[in-house]
């Protein structure tokens, strides 16, 4: 044990030596350690004059703001994404007003139209917008005598900023469901309100020559255009591009859309027979129609209340004859303007023994055309034509209630409709709650006077409380008045079309030309012609027109 005490103390007492010695080299030569001064950082100072200098690429700011002009519809200023909304057009990166700023580029572009209305019953057709912007900034009154614009409080905010503030008797703001009743009650005043707001007690005028009724509009130059236009800064239409897409989706491009617009051209009796039918083989199946002709190729259901059936054999016979007949080639006539939906209420349908009438409607079948008011026997004759357009659903239903009693299908004769009045105005509800729109015809009893009295107005107005939109007369071999239920129109007689009467009383002619928008009847524009050469209707000229409403608008005594 002593042995190892005394071998551990020698081993520590060697190392303790070697570690004071001088190192030395692989040559075994000794290795001195030279000590390092410390040497301390020396702080660097900027100069006083220095500035942060930016590197070339710098990330552009995020545009986040927009400017609604005061003219701007109050529903369209929403919630865009993280849009600040700001009120200096100057500073925004989006601007919605009529014109937007001068150095920001165009996104997109809204447009409003808006109508001139006054009541159904006015005479006159048309305004200048010269004269409507004098009565708005000085109260001078049109060449019409009107002095006062009545308009909702919304329209008033767009046009103050788009004419200028008006003269303050110039107008009235009105509640909106009021305006029509309203204006209904004064003479002097006609309304300006967005095309939305059309219903059928108002007449619409033209401005300048159009009339948002036109199809197609001239939207450019009409004088009631309002178009709005989204702009932004340079690059806003890339960094914006889902804020413009929400702005786009959630205000219309347009207020009125051509797509959801149907145009139904509604006529009186037509008669291809005697003298007119000689008329057809003289001059051709286009005479008859010509000078019309426009005003039913721009419809899209056009009308006639073909009362004669077409027959094989069928002669001339003088205008006196009370026995009628077509030669099946002049149904060409109808076809020229486009004739698709017939109307087969009348009376002289099987004036001749035999067939005639069932293959008339075999012909009205091969050409794809509605029919409805007679037909192959008394059921069939009984049930409406329905039919959709630019998504409007459309029905008419019509009925014969005097006769003749050979004129009246059955069950086993082909004829118009016998009037079942309530199976009729259940029907009629029927449709409504299914959507259509709904024109419903009588082939009534026939005076000539230009109003019924309240005996034979019944049957119409009870199908207008059954939810009828519009209510015709198609026995009228003259022109007759017009009245309202609520917004069903009433037209008690439109007169001849394709008829060969030419007493001075029977040669004036109504033609309604119905506007159906986005599911809903809107509006009747009145175009009127004068039968001449036993078979040419010619439009009217504006002295005849005129005279003709003075008198028809008089006898309905709508106000």
């Amino acid at each position: 044990m002593q042995k190892y005490k005394k071998l551990l103390s020698g081993l520590i007492i060697t190392l303790i030596l070697s570690s004071c010695s001088p190192l030395k080299n692989e040559s075994g030569k000794s290795m001195e350690l030279i000590s390092t001064p410390t040497v301390e950082a020396t702080p660097i100072l900027a100069a006083s004059n220095a500035t942060a200098t930016a590197t070339p690429f710098q990330p552009e700011p995020r545009p986040d703001s927009i400017y609604y002009s005061p003219a701007v519809p109050q529903e369209w200023i929403q919630e865009i994404g993280n849009l600040k909304t700001t009120e200096n057009a100057k500073t925004a990166d989006l601007v919605l007003d009529f014109s937007g700023q001068q150095e920001l580029t165009s996104v997109a572009q809204f447009e409003r139209i808006y109508a001139a209305g006054v009541p159904f019953d006015t005479v006159i057709d048309s305004i200048s917008l010269v004269e409507l912007k004098t009565l708005w900034s000085t109260g001078a009154p049109s060449l019409a005598g009107y002095d006062q614009i009545l308009l909702s409080e919304p329209t008033y905010g767009v046009f103050k900023h788009y004419w200028g503030l008006p003269f303050e008797s110039s107008i009235k703001i009105v509640e909106t469901q009021d305006l029509t009743s309203e204006l209904w009650s004064v003479s002097n005043a006609l309304a300006i309100l967005p095309f939305e707001a059309i219903e059928p007690r108002l007449k619409i005028l033209k401005v300048d020559e159009i009339s948002p009724l036109d199809r197609p509009m001239d939207v450019e130059n009409y004088g009631l255009t309002v178009t709005y236009t989204l702009s932004g800064v340079q690059g806003a239409e890339k960094l914006l591009q889902p804020e413009i897409e929400q702005i786009t989706s959630l205000i219309p491009a347009t207020n009125r859309d051509e797509s959801k617009m149907t145009v139904v051209m509604m006529t009186g009796t037509t008669a291809l027979a005697r003298v007119t039918l000689k008329k057809i083989e003289l001059n051709g199946y286009d005479y008859p129609v010509e000078m019309v002709k426009d005003w039913f190729l721009s419809a899209d259901l056009r009308h006639v209340s073909n009362e004669v059936s077409f027959m094989e054999g069928c002669e001339y016979v003088d205008a006196y004859t009370m026995q009628f007949c077509s030669r099946p080639d002049q149904i060409k006539v109808l076809e020229n303007i486009g004739v698709n939906v017939v109307e087969s209420t009348g009376n002289h349908l099987n004036d001749y023994p035999g067939d005639a009438f069932a293959k008339t409607l075999e012909m009205y079948k091969e050409r794809g055309w509605l029919s409805f008011g007679g037909g192959i026997n008394e059921e069939d004759a009984l049930q409406p034509a329905t039919t959709e357009v630019n998504g409007n659903k459309i029905a008419f239903i019509g009925c014969n209630p005097v006769g003749f009693d050979t004129a009246w299908a059955t069950d086993t004769r082909a004829g118009s409709a016998n009037c079942d009045y309530v199976w009729m105005n259940q029907k009629i509800a029927e449709l409504k709650t299914q959507g259509y729109v709904v024109i419903t015809t009588f082939q009534a009893w026939e005076i000539d006077r230009q109003m019924y009295d309240e005996y034979y107005r019944k049957i119409f107005k009870d199908a207008a409380y059954a939810g009828a939109d519009i209510i015709q007369g198609s026995q009228a071999h003259v022109p007759m008045g017009f009245e309202f239920v609520n917004d069903s129109l009433i037209h008690y007689g439109l007169g001849n079309f394709l008829f060969d009467q030419m007493e001075p009383h029977n040669i004036r002619e109504f033609y309604d030309r119905h506007i159906i928008y986005n599911g809903k009847y809107i509006s009747t524009e009145l175009l009127t012609a004068t039968l001449t050469d036993w078979s040419r209707p010619v439009p009217m000229t504006e002295r005849e027109r005129q005279a003709l409403f003075d008198e028809i608008f008089t006898a309905s005594g709508m106000r």
